[in-house]
């Protein structure tokens, strides 16, 4: 199984995405696709470039797990690691996009606040890829798989024990 981290901010998609983006997006907020339509997309011009993206896109695959990190912008997750999101499929990886689809959708409790995140990457409990969280222009990367296991000692999903849930 593999671990990716996303990025999700509390955005106005007509507003601050480019045209590809929003014809194939629900919405209205860029964190309203996963929270709330199971799903997540990327689309050009930027999905590709920088932070290891296009490899980590390559690589994901159903019953990966992706780790949602949510911006400042977004209204009760703010600057925190929310979420955990079940990778049930994987669509159109090419120069357009692509699209994660989710089982799933199991918040966290408590989230995983930004300090913390720093502090345990700091004490080794988190890999250095858990640092994008935050980044401007950061969105999608495979972090290590022990951070899984990082966060599901921290936490414990709203709906229940984590060997139930995934």
């Amino acid at each position: 199984m593999g671990v990716y981290l996303i990025q999700t901010s509390g955005a106005d998609i007509t507003s601050e995405a480019k045209p590809a983006y929003i014809s194939g997006a629900e919405g209205p907020r860029f964190c309203d696709e996963p929270l709330q339509h199971n799903r997540y997309f990327n689309a050009e011009p930027y999905w590709q470039q920088g932070f290891a993206r296009r490899r980590a896109w390559q690589t994901a695959a159903k019953d990966d797990i992706a780790l949602l990190y949510c911006t400042g912008s977004v209204d009760g997750y703010s600057s925190s690691l929310s979420h955990a999101l079940p990778i049930a499929e994987k669509r159109i990886v090419d120069g357009e996009g692509a699209w994660l689809e989710f089982d799933k959708t199991i918040e966290l409790e408590p989230t995983i606040d930004y300090p913390t995140i720093q502090s345990k990457i700091d004490d080794g409990e988190f890999s250095d890829g858990m640092g994008r969280c935050g980044q401007e222009g950061f969105n999608f990367r495979r972090v290590e798989d022990d951070d899984l296991q990082t966060v599901q000692r921290l936490t414990t999903p709203t709906s229940g024990v984590w060997d139930d849930v995934l």
